[in-house]
């Protein structure tokens, strides 16, 4: 949003600066780490031998999980946007939950159905690539779904009309008229949905299809090549941002809005009964295989499986993280929104670099955290021991700290959009009226923004809360000795096939994340009906 020089305060922007070099730090890390690091020969064996195997995993995964999520993502936004059926106000939220699933969640649950022993054992077992993309794209949908739903309620109907009006059936001008100016949409929901497929580590090794991410960490974990792990992360960052790149240029070429500049809100079609059971039955259908399905099958496991003492513990460590990392990176997303405000090239850089941390895996993110603590770790070593005689009797390395910097390097980006969105939409007239009353800038943001960008703020906390509660690569590399999550617990039940005791801590990931899921899912719609409403409003003056 421009601000006249007129109405804006000097808001600071180096809490921006701080927040985009700790989002940076990590890979900048990583990138040292493979130049400088020696080469073991490791790297070179693993391209004669299981690399390929690697890649093309990776690239298979990607594909179905991508395709699938476009088909369902879009299909359904279209449905819900477009066409009026029972239940429509209801699946418009209801969509969005199978994002508070964990993907490794799903993959166990369908896995557990699935095998020869399971009640759905005569149909194919979810295995290998296919099955990981398939349970990848059901769980992620969600990304496409909501940026899709917006794209199209937000469209004017006058290209749609005119291409029916010229005797194209509803199909194609789906497909030649709203279909094309909701493509940016659509390609940011795919960039999410491919990132965090790069990203997955425990729906992947689960099923037996070991991509990138898991060649990482086995060379960093199993190997112990160090310095060839940063080199396969960088392989691994690298296609995530020529993804991000990708879906940049898609944005910027994309035409979104009318020939006239002006938008005709279009009324929703009503659908006849048997119609209308069909939308229900196919609104239905992800929520069912993404989310129910599976979740049903471990709540069947779990009835089995005691509640330990550890399964309490690693509760509370992982709501106690995901709270600390979703306060932490929403301030950082107020820190981004505001320098984005000032309207200076340095506070939109600052923030750009903040946001580019969601491409960076966890895995990477965990790697460069411990090369930076490491390097830090070395450095108060010889200072302490040049003054006292002794080690710094602090490890950096493996501390709750660590785990913290590695999540906001990662998720902080997640919460700068919210944020961004919340501030841009007060009017920088009440930056002027309170520079007029001789308010600071520090005054303005407490009395005057932060009450009406309260929801936005918490929007994005709960944001970074629900992905924090899912993550694997990075707590595994970075937990404390002793210090276990439910993703981590799970994971390990999992990893030795004891299916029965993973069952709890996954199925209680997903009762953790769901209800402020619920809440995200409910506020965004709620606040596209009332912009939806303002649009009304003004096509009918």
């Amino acid at each position: 949003m421009a601000v006249s020089p007129l109405m804006r305060q000097a808001y600071p922007v180096w809490p921006a600066l701080i927040a985009a070099i700790a989002c940076a730090a990590p890979l900048v890390a990583v990138a040292a780490l493979a130049v400088s690091g020696e080469w073991s020969g490791y790297l070179t064996h693993l391209w004669s031998t299981r690399l390929p195997v690697y890649l093309i995993n990776t690239l298979h995964v990607t594909l179905i999980s991508g395709s699938l999520a476009v088909l369902l993502g879009a299909g359904l936004a279209w449905l819900v946007a477009r066409y009026e059926f029972t239940g429509r106000s209801v699946f418009e939220w209801l969509l969005a939950l199978p994002l508070a699933v964990p993907a490794y969640a799903a993959a166990y649950g369908w896995f557990d159905l699935t095998q020869a022993a399971g009640p759905l054992g005569m149909l194919p077992t979810v295995r290998g690539a296919t099955g990981a993309g398939l349970v990848l794209g059901l769980t992620l949908y969600p990304y496409v779904y909501l940026l899709a739903r917006e794209a199209f309620s937000g469209q004017s109907s006058d290209a749609y009309e005119a291409a029916r009006t010229l005797g194209a059936r509803p199909r194609d001008a789906f497909l030649r008229a709203a279909l094309p100016m909701a493509r940016p949409a659509i390609a940011a929901g795919l960039a999410l949905v491919v990132m965090e497929t790069l990203a997955d580590f425990g729906a992947v090794s689960h099923l037996g299809a070991p991509t990138l991410t898991v060649g990482l960490i086995r060379a960093w974990a199993g190997e112990g090549a160090t310095a060839d792990a940063a080199r396969l992360a960088l392989i691994l960052v690298a296609i995530a941002f020529l993804i991000f790149a990708l879906e940049r240029a898609q944005r910027a070429r994309a035409r979104q809005t009318s020939a006239s500049g002006r938008r005709r809100p279009s009324r929703r079609i009503v659908l006849s009964a048997p119609r209308a059971l069909a939308a229900a039955a196919l609104c239905l259908s992800p929520v069912l295989l993404g989310m129910v399905i599976p979740l049903g099958r471990l709540a069947y496991r779990a009835l089995s499986a005691p509640v330990t003492r550890d399964l309490v513990s690693a509760a509370q460590n992982a709501v106690l993280l995901a709270t600390i990392a979703g306060v932490l990176a929403a301030l950082i997303g107020l820190a981004a929104a505001y320098a984005l405000r000032t309207g200076t090239r340095r506070g939109a850089v600052a923030a750009r670099i903040a946001g580019l941390g969601y491409a960076v895996p966890g895995a990477v993110a965990a790697m460069g955290v411990l090369a930076i603590l490491g390097l830090m770790q070395t450095w108060i070593d010889t200072a302490w021991n040049g003054m006292f005689g002794s080690v710094f009797p602090v490890m950096l390395t493996g501390g709750v700290a660590a785990l913290i910097f590695a999540y906001l390097s990662r998720f902080a980006a997640a919460a700068i959009g919210p944020a961004d969105s919340a501030l841009s939409r007060v009017t920088p007239a009440l930056d002027g009226a309170a520079r007029t009353l001789g308010a600071s800038a520090n005054e303005t943001a407490r009395r005057v923004h932060w009450p009406l960008i309260t929801q936005g703020a918490l929007l994005a906390a709960l944001l970074v809360f629900v992905e924090v509660l899912k993550e694997l690569p990075a707590t595994m590399i970075l937990r404390p000795f002793n210090f276990d999550t439910l993703a981590v617990i799970a994971h390990n039940y999992a990893s030795d096939e004891r299916l029965g005791e993973a069952a709890l801590p996954a199925l209680l990931i997903a009762a953790v994340a769901l209800p402020p899921m619920i809440w995200i899912a409910r506020r965004i719609v709620r606040s596209e009906g009332v912009r939806a409403e303002d649009v009304h409003a003004e096509a009918g003056h």
